[in-house]
């Protein structure tokens, strides 16, 4: 599905149409790190996004999930949202803040990011990882550059 044939993000929208939008998100990660990490779309509204990640292959030598990958988790949940929100224009992320605070073994990683603010440049996110059941595991706030879309001439 062509992203002009997808509706445009905004309040109000269907599960079903936040869900096409989803979808839409987790195609365009084919080949890439998100598709390596294992992450996986669950679900999305107007001004959040959920995800999840599997433990086993994201784990630092030690045998936790690697903080690295929380910034991964973030950075995608933040970043695919903020492009939604930008109604496909491309953002980059221009700071990003990580605390940790409890470690993992096992299992999912889950993650929740929710805009904090929405302007004409820029999107902020908070996102909050949790384990399977509910603990705090890290918080990331991300905020994404929208950029300009280029003329067509």
């Amino acid at each position: 599905m062509r992203r002009q044939d997808l509706p445009r993000m905004e309040p109000g929208l269907s599960q079903e149409q936040y869900t096409q939008l989803m979808h839409y998100n987790q195609g365009r990660t084919v080949g890439t790190l998100v598709e390596r990490c294992g992450i996986e779309f669950l679900r999305m509204g107007y001004d959040w996004f959920e995800a999840r990640m599997p433990v086993e292959g994201n784990k630092q030598p030690a045998g936790l999930f690697h903080g690295g990958a929380h910034v991964v988790m973030a950075e995608t949940l933040g970043s695919m949202h903020a492009f939604l929100l930008a109604n496909g224009h491309n953002v980059v992320g221009v700071d990003l803040n990580a605390t940790h605070l409890r470690p993992i073994r096992e299992g999912w990683v889950h993650g929740r990011a929710e805009v904090l603010h929405h302007g004409r440049t820029l999107i902020s996110h908070e996102v909050k990882m949790t384990d399977g059941e509910g603990r705090l595991l890290s918080i990331v706030r991300i905020t994404n550059f929208i950029l300009a879309q280029r003329s067509q001439d």
